[in-house]
């Protein structure tokens, strides 16, 4: 259902190395048109930039992600009310068959039953299918308007290099020995120090906050996400757009 993962790596400035092809050299007979290439050189760059950011906390301070997650949340609400309709009918006739197991209408009561599990069964199929392509939707966009700000600060900052890595948030995620055990054995490289100064997560948080407000789209009106309170019957819908309360855990 719930398919948040973060993926993650972290590093501090490196050395790296890159080759360089030489130049070509025509060569000296009219009739020939051979060129012969300089063998390649390695070239060692040093003092390259690079940068990390918490994926787990771009995620949770990002309005937009916020506010299209508080979308389909009510909407999966709003699309569960004759599913749960129909799973409280089904539910009334289960109860009354187990207060009298002779019912005289005990075969007609079971067809009922039948005809509900199916219908419960396609409609729970059809929301399901329709909530992951609009979460795959949504997950696409946010990747694409964090790819560009990722890019522009790489850019103006010059940064050769930037890391993406799924870290704790709170004080009390930081102090979690769930999750300093996740980070002894994690799936991709995972820093075990950044310094601050490489740390982009606040500026990418503001730069996304800034490029992509959450617009309501009835009344064009900035929408203020600390407001935004989940439905009452809301629950985990898939598409995995809701990051888990320990952001290293996976599925």
């Amino acid at each position: 259902m719930i398919r948040w993962s973060v993926l993650a790596a972290g590093a501090v400035a490196m050395v790296c190395a890159a080759f360089v092809a030489g130049a070509s050299v025509p060569a000296r007979t009219v009739e020939s048109t051979e060129v012969k290439a300089d063998a390649a050189k390695s070239v060692l760059v040093i003092g390259q930039k690079t940068a990390v950011f918490n994926m787990a906390a771009v995620m949770r301070d990002f309005h937009q992600a916020k506010y299209q997650v508080w979308l389909l949340n009510n909407k999966k609400t709003e699309m569960s009310k004759k599913l749960l309709a129909w799973r409280d009918e089904y539910l009334r006739h289960q109860q009354g068959l187990q207060k009298n197991p002779n019912h005289p209408d005990k075969e007609k009561i079971a067809q009922k039953m039948l005809a509900l599990a199916r219908q419960i069964e396609d409609e729970d199929r059809r929301i399901n299918k329709q909530l992951n392509e609009e979460a795959s939707v949504i997950i696409s966009d946010l990747y694409d308007m964090m790819k560009a700000a990722v890019d522009r600060i790489a850019q103006s900052n010059g940064f050769q290099l930037v890391l993406a890595y799924p870290d704790a948030v709170t004080h009390e995620e930081q102090q979690s020995p769930y999750i300093k055990e996740l980070k002894l054995k994690p799936p991709a490289a995972q820093p075990f120090y950044a310094a601050p100064e490489i740390d982009i997560t606040a500026r990418l948080v503001d730069a996304l906050n800034e490029k992509h407000p959450p617009i309501d789209a009835e009344t064009m009106q900035l929408v203020d996400v600390s407001t935004l309170e989940a439905p009452p019957a809301a629950a985990p819908f898939p598409g995995g757009l809701v990051p888990p309360p320990n952001p290293l855990k996976t599925p």
